[in-house]
């Protein structure tokens, strides 16, 4: 069996997942076959995302370690994967140096990392070039972007392009064949409290939207359901609107795919509707704007609040992707 490539992507995010795939790509297409190795966290999702993905040969899961022997638990989980893959080479995507130190513990042969000057990192690296300590402040992408470069791999659009499994998109069509086109999803979750819109603005929203078609809210899982469905009790049109929490990652981008259009905070589910190619209209306020995909349309906060951000300007935006991306005149799905 061909000792395999091996890339290891640490963060912890979907959206991160989404970020990583063009330089993930660019690293399998120098790779024997075509194919490389992912190891990422569980909470990615990886396995069902990139279920279809040409360019991954397997995904195996490393947990997120917390406590005092942090570093060495994650230090041994990945030196124990080493030693069952046996990968040819190792590529960290990240400055740490624990999956770097594992990688040479178990002979691994080629070890490349970010490096950005954490010599923590850039002793257990195999020679070659490494991003400089001047880049530590860039955002992901820059440094992803970099990173290639640094190895001459060529990519020609940060475009995630994420491929959909036909069979559960399929699935979704059947699924949701009564409901009336075009469909419009919101995603009113996101792991942190202050990347959250109003619930009571997506209300407003979604009563505006459906009078199109079908407004599904999607994501935020068991914990946030109870949540979204007592805030959609103030719709003004109930029968418009889906309630889908329920719905696995890999499903939920599947139904995302087939849709006119996603609006919602900046989580992992954004990244996900922007990967998918649909029009989408990402909320945001701490946190910085992202342009990486032609298919995401920002809407800032004027303040770093999410509370001031107004319907009016969100319904503005829907607006002008109408027009750029006009929807299908009102049908129902199994029209």
């Amino acid at each position: 069996m061909e000792r395999p490539v091996l890339v290891y992507m640490p963060d912890r995010g979907v959206g991160d997942l989404m970020w990583h795939l063009p330089t993930i790509r660019a690293i399998a297409a120098a790779a024997p076959g075509g194919k490389v190795a992912l190891a990422a966290r569980p909470t990615t999702r990886a396995a069902a995302v990139l279920a279809v993905e040409p360019a991954i040969e397997r995904v195996c899961y490393l947990e997120y370690r917390k406590g005092a022997l942090k570093r060495l638990r994650e230090t041994l989980d990945f030196y124990r994967l080493c030693r069952s893959l046996r990968p040819r080479s190792v590529w960290i995507l990240e400055k740490i140096g624990r999956p770097a130190q594992a990688a040479w513990l178990a002979g691994v042969p080629e070890r490349r990392g970010f490096g950005l000057g954490h010599s923590s990192q850039e002793r257990w690296l195999s020679p070659g070039p490494r991003l400089p300590k001047s880049m530590r402040r860039a955002h992901r992408i820059e440094k992803l972007a970099a990173f290639e470069a640094l190895h001459g791999f060529h990519v020609e659009s940060r475009e995630p392009a994420l491929r959909v499994d036909p069979r559960k998109v399929e699935a979704m069509r059947t699924r949701f064949a009564d409901r009336s086109q075009p469909w419009v999803i919101l995603g009113p979750g996101a792991v942190d409290a202050d990347r959250r819109w109003p619930l009571e603005n997506f209300v407003r929203l979604s009563d505006e939207l459906s009078q199109a078609g079908t407004i599904f809210w999607l994501g935020g899982g068991a914990e946030e359901e109870a949540r979204f469905a007592a805030a959609m009790k103030a719709l003004a049109r109930p029968q418009a609107c889906v309630l889908s929490c329920d719905l696995p990652l890999d499903e939920a981008a599947a139904l995302i795919s087939v849709s006119a259009l996603f609006v919602g905070n900046d989580s992992g589910l954004m990244n996900l509707a922007a990967s998918v190619g649909v029009p989408t209209l990402g909320l945001f306020g701490p946190s910085a704007a992202l342009t990486y995909s032609k298919w995401l349309t920002p809407v800032a906060s004027p303040t770093q609040d999410l509370a001031d951000l107004g319907v009016e300007p969100v319904l503005g935006a829907v607006e002008k992707i109408r027009t750029a991306h006009p929807w299908p005149r009102r049908s129902t799905g199994a029209a």
